[in-house]
């Protein structure tokens, strides 16, 4: 039997999803956007650093979400809380660094 998916706000800002998962919402695409940090959480077996910090989160490497798809890629480093948009991002805050946003805005 599978055991069910629990989630814990550990800040209005960031989810941890007890698969291994922690989930910020992405200000530029309106969606929650994952960083796998356990072995076996991402399908393709990739996994991000984590710097312990819910307050002023840091994830390594960057974060590529939608990379076949340019009409709706997002690539991104956070570190240390803010949210560094890459050139190749398809919506308006490509090429900006912006603070993480309440989930649940």
């Amino acid at each position: 039997m599978t055991q069910a998916e629990t989630v814990t706000e550990l800040t209005p800002f960031l989810e941890y999803w007890s698969s291994g998962i922690y989930m910020f919402k992405c200000p530029g695409c309106k969606y929650l956007h994952p960083f796998h940090v356990k072995e076996g959480a991402h399908h393709n077996g990739s996994t991000w650093g984590f710097n312990g910090d819910i307050n002023k989160p840091t994830f390594t490497p960057s974060l590529l979400i939608n990379d076949h798809y340019p009409a709706s890629r997002c690539h991104l480093f956070l570190t240390d809380g803010k949210i560094q948009f890459l050139s190749d991002c398809h919506h308006e805050l490509a090429g900006q660094t912006v603070d993480m946003v309440p989930i649940d805005v």
